[in-house]
């Protein structure tokens, strides 16, 4: 097929050879994104390696997840009627909500364990008193 005038060839990016390169200019931007990681929040001797571990990883979900909305947008876009921008909109942010609930789930969890090792390394009760115990050094 050919365009029928210049300016047809130049708006239709399948045409004329450019979507190639926005899917590499894309495909280069999460790769970017996803070799940059933020130091972690949990140094320090009162959280431990599994602490940190877990930031890592829940870091890691929330990178993909991203990615996967950035993907599925783009698909959307593509729809010319625009109605699966409606429908994907209210399922991405109570996929992105559930997300967010489970991965404070798991740190609190992580930040309690933590938070009782503390304890038992400075003799203390659960409750913060004094246990009566010699600290561990």
């Amino acid at each position: 097929m050919t365009a029928s005038s210049p300016v047809e060839a130049s708006m239709n990016p399948y045409r004329n050879g450019q979507s190639p390169g926005v899917a590499l200019a894309l495909l280069a931007c999460l790769a970017t994104a996803a070799c940059q990681s933020a130091p972690s929040n949990f140094q320090g001797p009162n959280f431990s390696n599994e602490t940190r571990a877990l930031e890592k990883q829940l870091n890691a979900e929330a990178t993909a997840f991203g990615a996967a909305q950035g993907a599925t947008s783009l698909a959307a876009s593509a729809d010319p009627t625009g109605i699966s921008s409606f429908v994907k909109a209210p399922v991405a942010l109570a996929a992105r909500n559930a997300m967010a609930r489970s991965a404070d789930a798991r740190m609190d969890a992580q930040l309690a364990r933590d938070e009782q090792e503390l304890y038992r390394r400075y003799g203390m009760k659960p409750d913060g008193t004094p246990s009566g115990k010699k600290p561990a050094d």
